[in-house]
């Protein structure tokens, strides 16, 4: 794998010194990786677990940054950004970065059009996540514009590329992890994400309520991609999918991959529990001590 070179976002001539950065997301798994590569990149991380908390911190004030995900309880990301946008004085003002797994052309423009400023893709990509962190910690003429163009900071979403059909871990994410965390460290997020979906698992095989079954899948769906689950991200993103469809999209998707009319739904509920299995023993077999 090609070495990355990260940007020093340490106080050094002509860059900021480390902010305060508000990280807004509802998976503990995903704040405790983002806010240790803010860590050792020199930033203070705080942390809220929906959008209510979070414009709730940010009318205190002292944030430079806020990374926001979008699908959340109590309140998502788009509503409190609205919100902050509303907020008096330099509060208001505050760069807002989105955090998601949907990367589509409709996503940038409804997060585009809630007043955020840019977008990153989960699975969070270290490099990319501190150089937009870079980025808008720079822009100290956007902090005292009044009226700050929120659409200069968009453009195509980064992804993470495929692993080869079949592969139940993708290897080049997982070499990636190694490089950007030391051996403690990822062996602890690695052993907090097989907690973490061991119990997301359970939720979805006893859930029938789509709404909260689309909820739940597109966390799994993120946390799987960020650790190279591959086969379990892609089967959390087909359930996501098949529960914001309609009966009829959902009768024409169990057609098209010979399930006749079958529930495509509750197939892919039976099957994730089994590719979670899969990819924890993945884990085990690669000498990732889950």
């Amino acid at each position: 794998m090609t070495e990355r070179t990260l940007p020093s976002l340490l106080p050094t001539d002509g860059q900021p010194a480390p902010c305060r950065i508000l990280v807004v997301e509802d998976s503990p798994l995903n704040q405790m990786l983002v806010t240790a590569i803010l860590a050792q990149a020199g930033h203070r991380a705080d942390t809220a677990g929906n959008g209510l908390e979070a414009v709730m911190a940010a009318q205190a004030g002292g944030y430079d940054l806020i990374l926001m995900d979008l699908s959340m309880p109590e309140m998502d990301g788009l509503t409190a950004t609205r919100l902050l946008r509303d907020l008096p004085g330099p509060a208001g003002r505050v760069p807002v970065v989105a955090m998601t797994a949907d990367t589509d052309e409709a996503d940038r423009v409804r997060c585009q059009h809630a007043g955020m400023n840019d977008h990153v893709a989960k699975p969070v990509d270290r490099l990319l996540l501190l150089e937009t962190v870079e980025k808008w910690l720079r822009a100290s003429e956007w902090r005292a514009s009044a009226s700050p163009d929120m659409s200069s900071g968009f453009g195509l979403c980064a992804s993470a590329a495929p692993a080869a059909a079949g592969e139940v871990l993708d290897r080049e994410v997982l070499a990636q992890l190694a490089q950007d965390l030391d051996a403690e460290l990822l062996t602890d997020v690695l052993r907090q994400f097989v907690e973490e979906t061991r119990e997301r698992v359970a939720r979805i095989a006893g859930e029938t309520d789509r709404t909260v079954l689309t909820r739940e899948a597109h966390t799994l769906k993120s946390t799987a991609g960020t650790f190279g689950a591959s086969t379990l991200c892609s089967a959390a993103r087909a359930l996501e999918m098949a529960c914001r469809a309609s009966p009829a999209e959902r009768e024409e998707a169990g057609k098209a991959d010979g399930n006749g009319s079958a529930d495509t739904v509750e197939r892919l509920r039976g099957e994730i529990p089994r590719l979670a299995g899969d990819a924890i023993a993945a884990y085990r077999a690669a000498g990732y001590p889950v």
